[in-house]
């Protein structure tokens, strides 16, 4: 009896060791069965980057039918994806239909869908329908039922930006590996203050903060300062070359405007620019216009056809990513006043007509 309880014991230890062992699978499979598909061969890529790629894979087509396997040494991170029938003709791609938003006789059609873990199948006829039908993936599901979270702006009105605030998390804690909200916090992550952007990302799984994008949003994170704290002072570049702060810390007001060759808004805002540092005639301040250019050829030219008559600034390619991070640049024009314990006392973004004596009326207010 007591052998048999013990084999019975040993049993039972062995199948939790062995149930514990089990990984789940990193396999990707993605079956497609779609009639009219005329192709001799079909082409996945990435969506991202968006420069000329080779693409991932490419699989044979039989009668329709096509299987892309993939069996990843490492753990996979979900991706955008999109399949094409010639790898030279992006026109040529398959259009997969959202089942939740395609109402009334009426197809959604995506150019991309998400490439995840575990088997995605792809059915249609070509000849009937535009349109192909995706099966299985979680992932692509829950973008299906959010597809517009991407790209609803958070609103700026403090009930209303809370309560975005709030179901954005919600949506996280029923999975909190939903890329597609990793995806959509990608997008909207200058929208929110580092507190709730925190209380997003914390959210998410393990796995999810450590993939590529969550280690992109924490490095945002702890690179954006809270709205209190001192804005850094980056050495920056002169039109001839030579680093000097961006922020004078002599002065009791710097005005500093961030600004592109290429944004007309910006070239909009110059005459109205020239109008108030013309005005303002007070050694406490000073008046700085700083370029996001990639191209200083570019930003060099425009200098030379503006005459902007105050200091010139541009950020080095190897800083501009954490510039644009710490000052939450999403969108340029924008105006920072900051003082000379740099202090951010206030901003002011986009152009308006109107924005010429708001300014005037920032500044003086300051300097009073």
């Amino acid at each position: 009896m007591q052998s048999f309880k013990l084999l019975k014991l040993l049993s039972l230890v062995l199948l939790v060791t062995t149930l514990s062992c089990i990984k789940k699978s990193n396999e990707i499979i993605i079956k497609g069965n779609i009639q009219g598909l005329k192709s001799k061969w079909v082409y996945l890529y990435n969506v991202y980057p968006v420069t000329k790629k080779p693409p991932l894979d490419s699989a044979a087509v039989n009668n329709g039918t096509f299987t892309f396997h993939f069996k990843p040494d490492t753990i996979f991170e979900t991706k955008l994806v999109y399949i094409v029938r010639d790898k030279n003709d992006p026109r040529s791609g398959l259009g997969i239909i959202n089942p939740v938003t395609s109402k009334d006789g009426k197809l959604n059609l995506y150019g991309d869908f998400l490439m995840e873990t575990g088997t995605i199948e792809l059915t249609g006829d070509l000849e009937k329908s535009r349109g192909i039908t995706l099966t299985g993936g979680p992932q692509n599901q829950f973008r299906f039922q959010n597809v517009d979270l991407p790209f609803n702006d958070i609103s700026s009105i403090p009930a209303k930006h809370q309560a975005q605030v709030n179901s954005f998390v919600q949506k996280l804690n029923a999975m909190p590996n939903a890329y597609w909200c990793m995806f959509a916090l990608s997008n909207l992550k200058f929208q929110v203050n580092n507190d709730e952007l925190r209380k997003i990302y914390n959210t998410f799984d393990e796995q999810s903060r450590n993939g590529y994008s969550g280690r992109k949003i924490k490095e945002f994170l702890d690179t954006r300062p809270d709205e209190k704290a001192l804005r850094p002072n980056n050495m920056l570049t002169t039109e001839n070359g030579k680093h000097i702060p961006m922020i004078d810390t002599t002065k009791k007001l710097n005005m500093v405007v961030f600004w592109a060759s290429w944004c007309g808004p910006c070239r909009q805002e110059i005459p109205s620019l020239k109008k108030i540092a013309a005005t303002i005639k007070d050694d406490r301040f000073r008046m700085v216009s700083v370029s996001i250019d990639d191209d200083k050829d570019r930003w060099k030219k425009a200098m030379g056809e503006e005459q902007m008559p105050w200091q010139q600034l541009s950020i080095d390619q190897a800083i501009m990513e954490r510039v644009k991070m710490q000052y939450n640049l999403n969108y340029i024009p924008q105006i920072f006043f900051i003082d000379g314990k740099r202090n951010l006392l206030t901003k002011l973004g986009g152009f308006e007509k109107e924005n010429e004596d708001k300014i005037l009326a920032t500044i003086n207010g300051y300097l009073k």
